[in-house]
């Protein structure tokens, strides 16, 4: 099985998406093949009742990119995952590329699906302030 982005050339970014646990949200992601084959692309999630993808299935020619969008359904917070697999093929049909393929040649990439309470994204800013407030309070405490 292939498990590098090396093996193809197919890469995904952003690979991690945060949500709202309580609203939900949305988030866009690129899928690149940059190899010089034609490739089969299926994407597969963790929890499909609180997420919604698109596209499923899709072809990308060599060079080329696909956006992907990834909706997310409120609910409890946690962590999911979308895998997308991928496979060389000639043919015009992803769906029909994964049933002709042999499971073992698929490429495997992840996206971490993380859904916090409260903002959709970390604050960096903040959690960086309140690191160094800690660090300050360690000092102190420790004179």
């Amino acid at each position: 099985m292939y498990d590098s982005e090396d093996d193809f050339g197919v890469g995904v970014a952003p690979k991690r998406a945060f949500f709202s646990s309580a609203n939900g949200g949305a988030s866009r992601h690129l899928v690149v093949n940059g190899s010089s084959e034609r490739m089969a692309v299926k994407v597969k999630c963790s929890n499909n009742r609180l997420f919604r993808i698109s596209p499923v299935f899709t072809i990308l020619d060599p060079g080329c990119a696909q956006r992907l969008q990834i909706v997310r359904d409120p609910g409890s917070p946690g962590t999911d995952k979308v895998i997308l697999l991928y496979t060389r093929t000639t043919g015009r049909n992803a769906r029909d590329a994964f049933e002709q393929s042999d499971k073992s040649q698929h490429g495997r990439l992840l996206i971490a699906l993380i859904a916090r309470e409260g903002e959709e994204k970390p604050n960096e800013a903040e959690d960086n302030r309140n690191k160094e407030d800690r660090r300050r309070r360690v000092r102190l405490i420790s004179d």
